[in-house]
């Protein structure tokens, strides 16, 4: 078969000019029979090196045997080829994702006399769909260990309760039993704070209150909160933590959580009887806190993307009692908030990590003491409780008449606005999403009538936005589920002492 005429140069610079594409010619074979100053331009290969078949080198090379398939069966019906593939990209010395087609022109005799094709560069979109494709299997794997840390707590919860039920005369199981609730639910409670907090921070929703403090104090904090778990696994725990030299500005509760998270984790990730060490000291205006531990290490080729959502490394994932791989993009943000920044470091598998904290150092100056105002004893108060999940607030007027306090229950909205009426509450605790009336329009109508008395929203809603629609509504206090005593206690005493008097009608 011989190769067809070789096209003018006016012709082919017209098909190059009418597309951004690579566009270009070959023989009957495939082969380039000219010049083809488009690829030369793009693949770096001259005259000489893509002449024939010489373009092919420019192809990667796992993409070639698919391609020269998918050519042979063009060749042979005479039908449009079709291919994907990467193709060296000379200015930015990489491969790039390519779509591949062309046509063939037929002579009179109905033989292949030449292929026109392009080269469609699609690598962007190739990246983002893999990008895609890999965010979605994070997502899926996140939602199954959700799943999975949310029903671990739901098994000894329910032994827990079953032995109540049965050993209620057996003081020392029923305080076991009652531990063990506790614990579970407090673990619960902590990782739908944590998934909430890094969705503000992603949405550049969370709040932090930076002010003039000892780095010394949520250290100690995050000591405390983690002291239970690094005492269980037998850890040896070394602490280095000056007073009063460490002087930043940050939100000591928020320092205590990113503090307590990284504690936790060596204490997680290294084998019974380890060592995790605590350290402060100021360096080049910073203060720089490292926790170090001789636990199980991180994979190298893990570190770039350690403290993205969602990520945990293996073996890490097989030993994370109760993490969701969200601690660690809890911490970058929460540090990177407070204007300082985080980062791991890893000799490999087996030999320990340490992460570093650095923030901004104010002076050298101790920070002042803060001294909490002492709270008033709370006097007997009238408590109305209105949520339609009947167990939800059974238990919490049991738990408002254990602190002292005449509770009532509602079941929604317009029976909580009808009980106010007879019943007179110094506060009223609303669930939002109730039927007949939700506690929005409750709250309105109770705040209208009863101007003097205290709202709180008790919901499982906590973004911003949800606060905003609370105090909109006439809320006084917006309390997220679950709704802690001591949390419920403070309130009640601190909003409610100044009210001896009681709620006052509009005439």
């Amino acid at each position: 078969m011989h190769s067809a005429p070789v096209p003018s140069d006016s012709r082919y610079e017209s098909l190059s000019r009418v597309s951004a594409q690579i566009a270009w010619i070959t023989d009957a074979h495939g082969e380039f029979a000219a010049p083809q100053p488009a690829w030369a331009d793009y693949t770096g290969q001259s005259w000489d090196e893509h002449r024939g078949l010489g373009w092919q080198r420019a192809v990667h090379p796992d993409d070639l045997p698919a391609m020269r398939r998918n050519w042979s069966v063009a060749q042979e019906q005479r039908a449009v080829f079709g291919a994907e593939g990467r193709i060296w990209h000379a200015p930015s010395a990489q491969y790039r994702h390519f779509e591949i087609r062309a046509v063939p022109s037929l002579g009179e005799d109905g033989q292949v006399r030449e292929w026109i094709g392009t080269c469609t560069d699609v690598h962007e979109r190739r990246s983002n769909e893999q990008a895609l494709r890999i965010a979605d299997r994070r997502k899926d794997e996140f939602m199954a260990v959700l799943a999975h840390e949310l029903r671990n707590p739901l098994a000894p919860i329910r032994n827990a309760v079953h032995v109540l039920k049965v050993c209620r005369e057996d003081n020392a199981r029923s305080a076991w039993a009652r531990n063990i609730i506790e614990r579970q639910v407090d673990q619960m409670a902590r990782l739908l704070d944590d998934l909430l907090d890094v969705t503000r921070i992603a949405r550049g929703k969370l709040e932090v209150r930076r002010e003039r403090l000892d780095l010394a104090e949520p250290l100690e904090r995050a000591i405390e909160t983690s002291r239970p778990q690094l005492d269980a696994q037998g850890h040896a725990f070394e602490v280095d933590v000056p007073r009063g030299t460490l002087v930043v500005e940050g939100d000591a509760p928020r320092l205590a959580q990113v503090f307590a998270n990284l504690l936790n984790n060596a204490a997680k990730y290294t084998d019974r009887g380890g060592r995790v060490q605590l350290s402060a000291h100021a360096e080049d205006g910073q203060a720089v806190v490292r926790v170090r531990d001789n636990g199980i290490g991180i994979d190298p080729a893990v570190l770039p993307t350690l403290f993205r959502i969602y990520t945990q490394a293996v073996p890490a994932r097989e030993r994370a009692q109760g993490g969701l791989g969200i601690g660690l993009s809890l911490v970058r943000g929460l540090v990177e908030m407070q204007g300082g920044s985080v980062a791991a470091s890893s000799e490999g598998l087996g030999r320990g990590s340490e992460f570093v904290v650095r923030l901004p150092l104010v002076s050298h100056e101790a920070a002042p003491v803060r001294r909490s105002a002492p709270v008033a004893e709370p006097r007997r108060l009238r408590v109305l409780v209105a949520d339609d999940n009947h167990d939800a607030a059974q238990t919490l007027a049991v738990l408002l008449e254990v602190m002292g306090h005449q509770a009532r229950i509602a079941a929604d909205g317009e029976e909580a606005v009808e009980l106010a009426e007879s019943f007179r509450p110094d506060a009223v605790l609303l669930d939002i999403g109730m039927p007949r009336l939700d506690g929005y329009a409750a709250a309105q109508r109770i705040r209208e009538k009863w101007p003097g008395t205290l709202l709180v929203a008790v919901t499982g809603w906590g973004r911003r936005e949800d606060v905003q629609q609370a105090v909109a509504a006439g809320f006084d206090h917006h309390l997220v589920k679950p709704v802690g005593p001591e949390q419920l206690a403070r309130l009640l005493s601190g909003d409610v002492r100044n009210r001896a008097d009681g709620p006052q009608p509009v005439k």
